[in-house]
C-alpha cells in the first residue's frame, strides 16, 4: 500500500473515531433518529471529509440499513438497542465503523460479548491467514448463549468502494482466499436472540446508483446529484428534493437505475448488536492497523 494511500485511510478513520465518540454522547433516548444521524454527518462535513454511506441508526431486531429519512418521525427509547454504523472516506478511501448502545443497560453483556469477538478477531488478523480461517475463528469466539448472524459479513473496502468483491463471513467457511499485506477490510461481526438469519424488511432511506438509464428530464436532474457521490450509498435526506424530484426518484429505481436498500431484519424478531472496525494488514513495519479504534 502507497504511504499517502494509508494516510488517507488513516486520515478518514481518524474522524471516524470522533464520530464514535459523538454518537454515544447524543444517541439518548427521546432523541429524535434523524437528529442523531445528522449530527454525526455533520461532524464527518465539518472535519472535511465526506460520509462514505448514510449513517445507519437500527434498531432491536433490525440488523442493518435503516438510515433515518426527510421529516424523520422515530425517537430513541431507553430500551431500544440501537446500531450505529458509521463511514467516512478521504478522496475515497473509507474507514466503516460500528457501535451498539443500550441506555437501559439491559443488553449491555451481549453489547460486550460482540464487542469481544471482534477485539479477538481483530487480534487474530495477520497475512497469510484465510478467510475461512478467519470465518472460523470468529465463530468459535461466539458465547453459546448467541447466535451469530449467518448472512451477514465482513467486507474488503477499496477507494470509493464500500464492498469490494470479497465477503468476510463470520462464520466457518471454505474460502481459501488469502488476507495479503495491504488488504483495507472492515470486520463486523453480528450476534442475536434469535435464529442468527437476516430478512430483506421494508425500504430504507439508502440508494446507491446503478447502471440503469432513464431519458426523463427531472430523473436527469436527480441523476447529476447523485452523481457528486461517488457511486457510494446516499440518503434521500442529502438531496433536498422538490416532489417532483421525490417522484423521479422512485422512478429511477423502477428503471434499476438506483437501488434502494431493505432494512435487513432477524427473522425471528431476535435482538441483533454489532461491532465494526476497519483494518489496514501488515502496512505498519508488518502490524496491522485498526483505523476506526482509538
Amino acid at each position: 500500500m502507497e504511504e499517502e494511500v494509508k494516510q488517507k485511510y488513516i486520515d478518514a478513520g481518524l474522524v471516524v473515531q470522533e464520530a464514535r465518540k459523538k454518537a454515544r454522547e447524543i444517541a439518548e433516548p427521546g432523541e429524535n433518529l434523524g437528529d442523531i444521524a445528522e449530527n454525526i454527518e455533520d461532524l464527518i462535513h465539518n472535519e472535511g471529509l465526506e460520509p462514505a454511506f448514510p449513517v445507519n441508526l437500527s434498531i432491536n431486531d433490525e440488523a442493518a440499513h435503516y438510515s433515518p429519512g426527510v421529516n424523520e418521525k422515530r425517537v430513541l427509547n431507553d430500551t431500544d438497542v440501537l446500531k450505529i454504523d458509521i463511514g467516512a472516506h478521504k478522496d475515497g478511501y473509507i474507514a466503516d465503523t460500528a457501535l451498539t448502545v443500550n441506555n437501559s443497560g439491559e443488553h449491555k453483556e451481549m453489547i460486550k460479548a460482540v464487542d469481544e469477538v471482534l477485539e479477538k478477531a481483530l487480534n487474530f488478523i495477520e497475512p497469510g491467514i484465510t478467510i475461512g480461517e478467519l470465518g472460523t475463528f470468529i465463530e468459535n469466539q461466539v458465547p453459546q448463549k448467541y447466535n451469530v448472524v449467518r448472512n451477514l459479513t465482513g467486507h474488503y473496502i477499496d477507494r470509493y468502494a464500500q464492498h469490494a468483491g470479497v465477503s468476510i463471513p463470520n462464520i466457518a467457511n471454505a474460502n481459501t482466499h488469502v488476507i495479503q499485506e495491504g488488504d483495507a477490510f472492515a470486520v463486523e461481526p453480528f450476534l442475536t436472540t434469535g435464529s442468527g438469519k437476516i430478512k430483506n424488511g421494508k425500504k430504507g432511506n439508502i440508494y446507491i446508483r446503478k447502471e440503469g438509464k432513464v431519458r426523463g428530464r427531472t430523473e436527469r436532474q436527480v441523476l447529476k446529484k447523485i452523481g457528486g457521490f461517488q457511486g457510494l450509498p446516499f440518503s434521500s435526506r442529502w438531496l433536498n428534493m422538490s416532489p417532483r424530484e421525490q417522484l423521479a426518484l422512485k422512478k429511477l429505481v423502477s428503471a434499476n437505475a438506483v437501488k434502494h436498500y431493505p432494512v435487513l431484519k432477524e427473522v425471528e424478531g431476535g435482538i441483533v448488536v454489532q461491532s465494526e472496525h476497519t483494518v489496514l494488514v501488515g502496512v505498519d513495519d508488518g502490524k496491522n492497523i485498526v483505523t476506526t479504534k482509538s
